[in-house]
C-alpha cells in the first residue's frame, strides 16, 4: 500500500483504529498545524510531526486531513505511507506521483501525467508543474523514519528546499528522518510538533476513557496521567483494561508495563527490531529511576553508552531528559516497569550487583534516599546497615523519615531491627504526627543502647545526639519538654564539629526553649543553629531555623522582624521545592499573621492555603490553621457568629495541642474581641481563665479581663485591671498587646468623656504601632477609636502620616454620613473648607444666620464632632468632601 486514497487509510497496528485521539486532532494538533501552514505573514512550507510509537500521531494527522477536506476551501491532499521498499529512488518517485494522482484532483492528475518517474530531474519538473498549476496542494509523508537511502534523502531534501509556494509538505514519523532539516529550521521554514505537543491532557484522556465507558475520579485520573504521561497508547490500553473493572483505583495502582496488553504492545511496537546488545543495555539501565551516561557505563560495562543514549534519543524511543537536570535520562514509566519485570532473566545475582552499583553511585553523589532504596532492593543486609549508619543524619535532616519507613518495609527483618533503622522510623513517626509510635520506638532504643556502637565512638555520638534530638521533638508533643531538654543538653548538643548535625541538634533545643516560653534563650540557641546551617550549606536547615526564629519573634509581637524572617524562609522553601514541608506551611501560617496585623486582605487566603496543605500532610496542626483562617477572615464573613464559633472550636489559644505561650498571648486580644462581638460572654470569661493558666503573671491576662469589663461598661474595674500594664508593673509577653492595652485605656476615657486622656492614650498606641506598621488592634476596638482618629486629624505630629494610613484602612460604613445629612446640611458642608463666617455663608445661601448655625449643630452631631475643623476631617474621611 504505497499510496492509498485517504478514505481507505487504516492504521496498521494492534491498537484499535480509534486510538490516537480525535480530541487532540480537533484541538491542539488541528489548530497548530493549520495555523502554521496557512499563516498570512509567515506560513511554514514544511511541517514535521515527530513522536514515538503509540503517540497517535498518524491517526491525529489523518483525522486532521479529513477535516481539512470537509471544508469549503479545502486544499488538495496527497497521502504517501513510506515502506521499506521506498528506499529506492525510482520506487519512491513512482509512489509520489501515484499519491498525487490518487488525490482526486483531475487537474493535478493531468499535470502529473506527463512526468516520468525515472527522470533524474523529477524534482525540478514536478516543482515546475505544481507551480504552473497554482493550486494549494498539501502532501503528507507518513512513516518517514523508514527512509534511509542516501539518494532518496538527498532528492527529498532538494525538493523541499525549492518546492513551489503553493505546496505544503507534512512529514510524519516515529523519529526525525536523517534529512538535512537544520537548514530549513534556521531559515524559519520548518514547523515541528513533538511528543510533548501530542501528549494527552487530563480532559482529553477522560474523553478517550469515556469511549470505553470508564469514568474515573479526579484522583484516579491524576494517578493514570502520572503512569502514562499522556501517552495515547498507554491511555487506550488503560481504558481497555479498566472497562468493567470493579476496582479502578487498584488497577491503576498496578497498571504497569508487565500487564499482558501493555507488554505485548511494547514488544511489538517499541522493542521490535532492537539488537540483543541494545535490549541488554535497556534492561540494565532500567534499574535506576534515572541515569547519567557515566552511571549507564557502570551498569552496562558499555564504553559507548553515550552513543547508545544518543541513538535512543534521536529515534524517539520512550526516553527523555529530566528537565531540571538535563544530564540525567529516564524511560517512560510503563516501559521501565516492563524492563524491570524482564530483568530477572539476567540472573538474581547479577540484578543484586546492579542494584548495589546504583546504590554506591547515589551514595557517592550524596543522594542518600535513592542509595538506600537500591541497597534495600539488593537485599544485602551488610550494605543496608552500613549505608544507614552513614546516612541517618542527612535522611533525618532532609525530612525523609516517611520515605525511609516505606523503603525499609521491603528490607530484611534484621535490617529493619537495626538501631539506625529504628532511629529513622522514629523520625518518620514524628513527621506524620504519630507521637505514640515515636515514643515507643525511642524507648526501645534506650533499652538497646549498646547496639548503637556501629562504627566506633564517633558514630555512637552521632546516633546519641540524633536520638536525644528526636526525643525533644517527641516531648514537645507530649509535654515533658524540660526533662528531654536536659537530656539533650547533657550530651553536649551543638559541639560535634559537624555543622549539619549541630544545626539540627541546636534547632531542636531552640524549639524546646520556645515552647517553654524562654524566648531569649531560644533566640540565642536558634541563632547558633542558623549559623551552623549556613556554614554547612544546608538550605532546608536554614529554612527550619528561620521559621522557628520567626515563631520566637511572633511570640514577642515583633511584626517587622517576623516578616523579614518568613520572607527569607519561604523563598528558600520555594527554591528548594519544599512547599509541601509542614515547616514551610507553618511558616506560611506565621506570614498570614503578619498580614493580618497589617490589615492585608490576603491574610485569610494565605492561612487557608496553609491549612489545606497541613491537612494533606496529616500533621495534626491543620485544625490550628483552620482556627486562624476563621479569625483572619472575620471581617469578610457573611455569617460572623458562625465564623466566631469556628474560631472557638479550633482556637489557636485554647487548643490542647502544644503551642508556644507567646504565640498564644499574641492572639488573645483579637480572639477576645471576636467572642464579645458575637455576644459570647461565657467564652470570653473562659479565655481569660485559660490565659491566666498558660501565661501566668504577665500583662496579657489583665488585658483580656479589662476588655471584658469595658464591654460590660464596668469602667472603674476595667481601669484598675489595665493600670498595672500601662504603668509597666506587668509586662506583656507580646509587644502588640501593649498597643491593645493603651487602646483599652483610650476607650475607657472616651466612655467617660475624658477627651484629653483618650487622645493621649491613642497617641501612645500609635507610637508603639508605627514602627511595626500594626493596624489590627485599632480595628478590633470598635468604631469609637476610628471616630477619635478622625476627630484628631492633624494632632498627632510626626505620627500623623501613620494615623492617616490607619484612617484609610477602615472600611466605609454601609450607612454613610451622606445618608444622615439633609440636603441643606450637605449644601452647607461644602462651604466649611472655605473658612468663611456663618454670616457670609448665610448671605450667599439667602438664609438667616440662625438657620446656618442650626444646620452646623446638626452636622456636628451627625458626624460625631465638636468643631468645624473636625467636621471637615470627618467629611473628608467619609468621602463627602
Amino acid at each position: 500500500m504505497a499510496a492509498a486514497p485517504l478514505g481507505e487509510f487504516h492504521l496498521s497496528t494492534r491498537i484499535p483504529s480509534s486510538a490516537g485521539g480525535r480530541t487532540v486532532t480537533r484541538t491542539r494538533l488541528h489548530t497548530m498545524l493549520t495555523d502554521a501552514l496557512t499563516d498570512e505573514t509567515h506560513p511554514y512550507p514544511v511541517a514535521l510531526v515527530c513522536a514515538p510509537a503509540g503517540s497517535g500521531k498518524t491517526r491525529a494527522v489523518a483525522d486532521w486531513a479529513r477535516e481539512l477536506l470537509a471544508a469549503d476551501d479545502a486544499p488538495t491532499i496527497a497521502w504517501l505511507t513510506i515502506e521499506e521498499r521506498h528506499n529506492d529512488l525510482d520506487v519512491v518517485h513512482r509512489a509520489i506521483l501515484r499519491a498525487l494522482t490518487d488525490s482526486g484532483n483531475p487537474r493535478l492528475q493531468k499535470a502529473c501525467a506527463g512526468l516520468v518517474s525515472e527522470s533524474p530531474d523529477l524534482g525540478a519538473t514536478l516543482s515546475a508543474a505544481l507551480h504552473e498549476l497554482g493550486e494549494n496542494i498539501w502532501m503528507i509523508i507518513d512513516d518517514a523514519h523508514l527512509l534511509r537511502d542516501t539518494d532518496v534523502l538527498t532528492d527529498l531534501e532538494s525538493f523541499m528546499r525549492w518546492q513551489p509556494p503553493m505546496l505544503r509538505t507534512v512529514i510524519v514519523g516515529r523519529f526525525e528522518p536523517p534529512l538535512a532539516l537544520q537548514r530549513l529550521r534556521l531559515d524559519g521554514r520548518l514547523f515541528t510538533l513533538t511528543a510533548t505537543d501530542l501528549a494527552f491532557t487530563s480532559d482529553e484522556s477522560a474523553e478517550m476513557l469515556d469511549e470505553h465507558g470508564v469514568v474515573l475520579s479526579p484522583d484516579d485520573l491524576d494517578a493514570l496521567m502520572v503512569r502514562t504521561e499522556g501517552w495515547a497508547a498507554g491511555i487506550r490500553l488503560a481504558g481497555m483494561s479498566l472497562e468493567g473493572h470493579p476496582d479502578p483505583s487498584r488497577l491503576i495502582a498496578e497498571f504497569s508495563g508487565d500487564r499482558r496488553a501493555v507488554a505485548d504492545y511494547l514488544i511489538e511496537e517499541v522493542l521490535a527490531g532492537q539488537t540483543d546488545e541494545m535490549r541488554e543495555f535497556l534492561l540494565r539501565t532500567s534499574v535506576p529511576v534515572s541515569f547519567t551516561v557515566e552511571l549507564a557505563e557502570k551498569l552496562t560495562g558499555c564504553t559507548d553508552a553515550h552513543g547508545n543514549i544518543d541513538w535512543l534519543e534521536h529515534h524517539n524511543f520512550l526516553i527523555s531528559r529530566i528537565t531540571e537536570n538535563p544530564t540525567h535520562y529516564r524511560y517512560h514509566p510503563l516501559l521501565r516497569s516492563y524492563l524491570r519485570a524482564e530483568i530477572s532473566r539476567i540472573g538474581h545475582v547479577e540484578v543484586e550487583h546492579l542494584e548495589l552499583t546504583a546504590a554506591h553511585w547515589h551514595d557517592e553523589f550524596g543522594d542518600a534516599l535513592l542509595a538506600l532504596e537500591h541497597a534495600v532492593n539488593s537485599g544485602d543486609h551488610d550494605e543496608i546497615v552500613a549505608l544507614l549508619a552513614r546516612t541517618s543524619l542527612p535522611l533525618i535532616i532532609g525530612g525523609h523519615g516517611e520515605a525511609v519507613d516505606r523503603i525499609l518495609t521491603r528490607a530484611p527483618r534484621a535490617s529493619q531491627d537495626h538501631p539506625s533503622a529504628r532511629l529513622l522510623r522514629a523520625a518518620a513517626a514524628l513527621a506524620s504526627g504519630n507521637i505514640p509510635v515515636a515514643t515507643s520506638t525511642l524507648e526501645l532504643l534506650d533499652r538497646r543502647k549498646s547496639g548503637l556502637l556501629v562504627d566506633g565512638a564517633t558514630e555512637s555520638r552521632v546516633h546519641l545526639l540524633l536520638r536525644e534530638s528526636l526525643r525533644v521533638q517527641t516531648a514537645i508533643g507530649t509535654g515533658d519538654i524540660e526533662t528531654a531538654l536536659k537530656r539533650l543538653q547533657s550530651v553536649g548538643g551543638g559541639s560535634s564539629g559537624d555543622p549539619d548535625l549541630d544545626a539540627f541538634v541546636l534547632l531542636q533545643e531552640g524549639r524546646a526553649l520556645l515552647f517553654l516560653g524562654r524566648d531569649d534563650d531560644a533566640e540565642a540557641v536558634l541563632g547558633r543553629s542558623l549559623a551552623h546551617a549556613r556554614l554547612g550549606d544546608a538550605p532546608l536547615s536554614v529554612m527550619y531555623c528561620l521559621g522557628t526564629l520567626a515563631a520566637v519573634s511572633m511570640s514577642r509581637g515583633a511584626v517587622t522582624v517576623v516578616s523579614e524572617l518568613v520572607d527569607e524562609a519561604l523563598t528558600i522553601g520555594r527554591t528548594q521545592s519544599a512547599t509541601s514541608d509542614p515547616t514551610f506551611q507553618l511558616t506560611k501560617l506565621i506570614d498570614s499573621w503578619c498580614r493580618y496585623m497589617r490589615m492585608d486582605p490576603d491574610a485569610a487566603r494565605v492561612a487557608a492555603e496553609s491549612a489545606e496543605a497541613l491537612r494533606r500532610a496529616s500533621t495534626g496542626t491543620a485544625g490550628l490553621a483552620d482556627g486562624a483562617t476563621a479569625l483572619f477572615g472575620l471581617d469578610e464573613s457573611e455569617h460572623r457568629h458562625g465564623s466566631v464559633t469556628m474560631v472557638h472550636a479550633d482556637s489557636p489559644v485554647s487548643s490542647a495541642l502544644p503551642m508556644p505561650p507567646g504565640i498564644r498571648a499574641v492572639l488573645l486580644p483579637a480572639i477576645q474581641y471576636a467572642y464579645l462581638s458575637a455576644g459570647e460572654i461565657g467564652w470570653a470569661h473562659e479565655l481569660a481563665t485559660e490565659a491566666q493558666a498558660f501565661l501566668g503573671p504577665t500583662g496579657d491576662t489583665p488585658l483580656v479581663e479589662a476588655i471584658i469589663h469595658l464591654h460590660l461598661h464596668r469602667l472603674d474595674l476595667a481601669r484598675r485591671t489595665i493600670q498595672p500594664v500601662l504603668d509597666g508593673e506587668l509586662e506583656c509577653a507580646a509587644g502588640t498587646n501593649l498597643i491593645a492595652a493603651w487602646l483599652v485605656d483610650a476607650s475607657i476615657a472616651l466612655a467617660r468623656k475624658h477627651d484629653s486622656r483618650a487622645h493621649s492614650a491613642l497617641t501612645e498606641a500609635l507610637r508603639l504601632a508605627e514602627p511595626q506598621s500594626v493596624l489590627r488592634p485599632f480595628h478590633d476596638c470598635g468604631p469609637q477609636i476610628r471616630d477619635l482618629l478622625v476627630r484628631s486629624t492633624g494632632r498627632f505630629g510626626v505620627l500623623e502620616p501613620f494615623a492617616e494610613r490607619l484612617r484609610a484602612s477602615f472600611p466605609r460604613s454601609e450607612s454613610t454620613a451622606s445618608d444622615m445629612l439633609t440636603p441643606r446640611e450637605l449644601e452647607l458642608l461644602v462651604e466649611l473648607p472655605s473658612w468663611r463666617t456663618a454670616e457670609q455663608i448665610a448671605a450667599d445661601l439667602c438664609v438667616s444666620v440662625n438657620t446656618v448655625k442650626t444646620h452646623l449643630r446638626g452636622i456636628y452631631r451627625k458626624l460625631g464632632v465638636t468643631s468645624r475643623r473636625d467636621a471637615i476631617a470627618a467629611a473628608q474621611h467619609n468621602g463627602l468632601l
